[in-house]
């Protein structure tokens, strides 16, 4: 029996590990992991334009280590930058805030778009 290839599972995998590649980045895509500041990869978004090409959009959640203070707000800024300087489809960056538990971190949501066909 042959096994089924998840296209879903693969587009979001191969968006993971072009992060993990990103010197200087640390990438989760478990939020039981999360350890800030980091980045967390989000679900993604499918939009499909027929059975076998779709878009994927995913959020990556650039996550500071506190408060909105500038130092922090500046750390942010270069980890979205060292994304932007990546070249994967970045087309979105908003400030954010994202709570871990009971706390509540500055952060923000990249979002990256991937066109996933045969």
């Amino acid at each position: 029996m042959t096994a089924t290839v998840n296209a879903f599972t693969l587009g979001y995998d191969n968006v993971v590990d072009k992060l993990q590649t990103i010197t200087g980045l640390t990438v989760f895509d478990d939020p039981r992991n999360l350890n800030p500041p980091c980045a967390f990869v989000d679900a993604p978004v499918i939009r499909m334009n027929s059975n076998l090409v779709f878009d994927m959009t995913v959020t990556v959640r650039i996550i500071g280590t506190g408060p909105a203070d500038y130092k922090c707000l500046t750390k942010l800024l270069e980890l979205a930058d060292l994304v932007r300087r990546a070249q994967i489809g970045l087309t979105d960056v908003r400030p954010a805030v994202t709570t871990i538990g009971a706390q509540e971190y500055a952060s923000y949501e990249l979002t990256i778009g991937a066109k996933i066909g045969p």
